[in-house]
């Protein structure tokens, strides 16, 4: 299990540059979010319907950063492990909503245990981004890559990043 932190674009004044909706408390990023020239360009990952389904079923409240009336394509990559799309948290929700968090994530790794089911746990691999806003607005993104069972570490890890910077 690893994880790494970095430095990351501001989303809030990134959506709002491209055109999108912004933000308020957890959203599913596209891939490109960071580097997309025009909105136009924007690609989902593609276990970004999975995660939308999963959460819409827990009843999570996503805020999506299309529009209404849009959808960014998808793209999806063949590999033997799971690649998961980058979320966002706000500053606002880790603070007084960190149930939600741990809720979220949680909701995400018992899917993985499912589809790992039967998959020699050697081989089982989870990549999954997560953007945090810092206490002082800035964003860092964690990226985290190992097993499933790893997730449940990164809520702690999120709170320390959103609080420290």
């Amino acid at each position: 299990m690893t994880y790494e932190i970095l430095d990351y674009v501001d989303v809030v004044e990134r959506a709002r540059t491209l055109g999108c909706n912004v933000p308020s408390t957890i959203a599913l990023l596209p891939r490109n979010f960071a580097t997309a020239k025009t909105k136009k360009e924007l690609i989902h990952q593609g276990s970004t319907p999975t995660v939308r389904i999963l959460w819409r079923t827990a009843n999570i409240k996503e805020t999506k950063l299309e529009k209404e009336s849009e959808k960014f394509p998808q793209v999806s990559e063949h590999a033997a492990h799971w690649i998961g799309p980058t979320l966002f948290l706000s500053y606002l929700t880790i603070s007084e909503n960190p149930d939600l968090v741990r809720f979220a994530i949680n909701v995400i790794s018992n899917y993985l245990s499912d589809l790992f089911k039967g998959i020699p746990s050697a081989i089982r691999k989870a990549k999954l981004d997560i953007v945090v806003e810092t206490k002082n607005g800035n964003c860092k993104r964690i990226k985290y890559e190992g097993p499933e069972t790893g997730l449940k570490e990164l809520p702690k890890i999120i709170r320390e990043v959103s609080t420290n910077e």
